[in-house]
C-alpha cells in the first residue's frame, strides 16, 4: 500500500461505516459527486477532509460494542528485547 492510497482507502471505509456515500456526504457537508470522484481516485482527498474522515473512523472504532481503543498509558508497541 502506498501512502498516497491511504486517504482514498479511508474514504471508502468511511462510506461503509456511515451506511453509504449519501450519508457520509451529509456528515462531511461535501457533495456526493465530489466524494464519488475522490472515492474512485479522480480527485485527491484534501488534507482537512482526510482529517475529518480519520476522526469519523476513530470514533466508529471506539464506540463499537466490546471494542475500545488502547489507553494511551498502555502504549501500542512492545519493545523487543
Amino acid at each position: 500500500m502506498k501512502n498516497s492510497d491511504v486517504p482514498m482507502m479511508a474514504l471508502r471505509r468511511a462510506v461503509q461505516i456511515c451506511g453509504g456515500i449519501d450519508s457520509l456526504s451529509d456528515t462531511l457537508n461535501v457533495s456526493t459527486e465530489t466524494l464519488e470522484r475522490m472515492r474512485v481516485g479522480e480527485e485527491p482527498v484534501p488534507q482537512p477532509l482526510f482529517t475529518q474522515i480519520v476522526g469519523l473512523l476513530l470514533e466508529a472504532t471506539a464506540t463499537r460494542q466490546g471494542k475500545g481503543t488502547p489507553d494511551s498509558n498502555e502504549g501500542g508497541r512492545r519493545s523487543r528485547n
